[in-house]
């Protein structure tokens, strides 16, 4: 389990953690971290966008390739992106399971719902509503996605249970990916908190993809080559 933040310190929707399970032909690897990511002192506090967390993991995985793991995270909560890309020479078949566990999702009184699971399509991205009148959450991706509801005391996951504070945490679906040279891409935004700055955010983090990507792919063109609203729907 990947932990973004601590549900103790936020009472509104926000993404906590990631479950992220990546399958080849040698094995099954679960990657994790020990500790919260954005709830310890920011990377770069006095930068130009703020506040910002831009952790990059790399794992070597037994037959071969390198995970490279890249996780862009304003201090703000306003995003949360991220990228996996295998690297090497000779890269292996590898797909990447990725869920998702917000909190702050829960009814807040007789009015309300609490969290609507059937996702909408909006400009080509993924929509869920946490509550009657938001904030949306906005889903982009060049992966493939399926609703499959969980919520955290359904899963097997000791981890996103511990992560919970009194409120349990809920996953609308998982996304899938087929790792390779190019990166896998996945954000998450918030409605209405910060736009014109998370747009920022969102570009610079993009931007840096795409200059790696184009790099690693000789004779490739880097414009359109990461394409996160191209995202695939599929049926559970």
């Amino acid at each position: 389990m990947i932990i973004i933040r601590s549900s103790k310190n936020s009472s509104e929707v926000t993404l906590i953690c990631l479950e992220a399970t990546l399958t080849t032909r040698c094995g099954v690897y679960a990657i994790s971290s020990n500790e919260p990511i954005i709830d310890s002192r920011p990377s770069f506090g006095g930068a130009l966008f703020g506040a910002i967390s831009w952790p990059r993991s790399c794992f070597r995985l037994a037959d071969g390739p390198l995970l490279e793991q890249q996780m862009f995270l304003p201090q703000d909560g306003s995003a949360f992106a991220f990228s996996w890309t295998l690297r090497g020479n000779a890269v292996a078949v590898a797909q990447l399971t990725v869920r998702p566990f917000f909190s702050g999702c829960g009814p807040r009184s007789y009015r309300h719902v609490g969290f609507r699971f059937e996702s909408e399509e909006n400009g080509g991205r993924l929509t869920w509503l946490p509550h009657v009148l938001g904030p949306k959450v906005f889903a982009d991706t060049n992966g493939r996605y399926y609703d499959e509801p969980v919520r955290s005391f359904d899963c097997l996951c000791e981890q996103a249970v511990a992560s919970a504070s009194e409120e349990n945490l809920i996953t609308p679906g998982r996304f899938e990916f087929e790792l390779g040279r190019r990166p896998s891409v996945l954000i998450f935004s918030i409605e209405g908190r910060a736009n014109a700055q998370r747009d920022q955010h969102i570009g610079v983090f993009l931007a840096g993809l795409m200059q790696e990507d184009s790099t690693a792919t000789t004779g490739s063109p880097a414009d359109g080559s990461i394409g996160v609203r191209t995202r695939q729907r599929a049926a559970a």
